[in-house]
């Protein structure tokens, strides 16, 4: 099992990106591409679903804009099943076929895309979701997903290219949102092994302080129970320092050269809060100001010395 990062800042629902694809503006969404896959991320999630525009254009725009400067594989995140089965038809993939997203166990949910992941051999997102909902226990949700592993094989799509999202819930609607989903995990590795496991985690502190801190130590308690695939802004230095430290102790990092190669790089360090900057600018104030007085001094005994002779 490795750690994927699929970086989430292309999305439309983000002001900036619908902007950059209504106005089909390369700039923008080449440098957010770019930053991701710096901060290592291993795929890009693409958004391009803008209410009035035509997502039939945008999303392959935004699939050759990515692919202009980076060649790391895309997760296509879209509810138009006509949109995505375009991009897969039109654009040349050189045989790095995408993740489409998503299924559910709704009632014809599972007809429309599972087709195309068996066709085009592109990983297929399902959620653990079905007519009646959110299933609230770990049992549960695992009846969907056997329900869910059985259609893609009737579909042709092997075990590898599933990803099962459980679903994470805000921890303050529920004290078990957390264990549900590490007792999932497990159930769902000694079942089906070569099924993956996707996730998005920002939902797990809706509501809650400090959420970026709740968010970086469920990453690390999610990949410890066998999640594999997580969608985050890999731009965050304190996630990204996390995601270093977790591969690294996962043995995923040989010799653990990429996080040192982070620390080296400064990646790694805390940023500083207001206060910490506040007290570092003084003490430099300090130092200069000492600087200055010792100058000063030397300068005056210099000139006394010279009036002597």
């Amino acid at each position: 099992m490795s750690v994927v990062i699929i970086g989430e800042s292309l999305n439309a629902t983000i002001p900036a990106i619908c902007e950059a694809v209504k106005k089909h503006d390369k700039e923008v969404i080449q440098r957010v591409a770019k930053e991701q896959v710096d901060a290592d991320a291993d795929y890009l999630d693409l958004n391009a679903q803008v209410t009035g525009c035509d997502e039939m254009i945008d999303l392959p725009w935004m699939i050759e804009t990515v692919r202009e400067v980076t060649n790391v594989p895309l997760v296509l995140d879209s509810s138009n099943p006509p949109a995505i089965r375009h991009a897969l038809e039109t654009i040349d993939w050189r045989g790095q076929y995408p993740i489409i997203s998503s299924i559910t166990n709704k009632t014809g949910s599972p007809q429309t895309l599972l087709p195309m992941a068996a066709k085009y051999n592109t990983g297929i997102v399902a959620l653990l979701l079905d007519d009646n909902g959110i299933t609230h226990t770990a049992k549960g949700r695992m009846e969907i997903c056997r329900e869910l592993v059985k259609k893609a094989r009737d579909a042709g799509v092997p075990d590898h290219n599933l990803w099962i999202d459980p679903l994470i819930l805000p921890i303050g609607t529920d004290d078990h949102v957390g264990t549900i989903s590490f007792e999932l995990l497990q159930m769902m590795k000694a079942e089906f092994p070569k099924v993956r496991s996707f996730c998005g985690l920002s939902n797990v502190s809706f509501g809650m302080p400090h959420r970026a801190l709740m968010n970086r130590t469920y990453v690390a308690m999610l990949a410890a129970n066998g999640m594999e695939g997580f969608m985050i802004n890999p731009r965050v230095k304190e996630m990204c320092a996390m995601v270093y430290a977790i591969r690294a102790l996962m043995g995923e990092d040989e010799k653990c050269g990429k996080y040192i190669a982070a620390h080296r790089s400064g990646v790694l360090l805390t940023p500083m809060t207001d206060e910490q900057k506040a007290k570092l600018a003084e003490k430099a104030a300090q130092e200069e100001e000492r600087a200055r007085k010792k100058a000063e001094r030397e300068a005056r005994r210099a000139a006394a010395g010279g009036t002597a002779g």
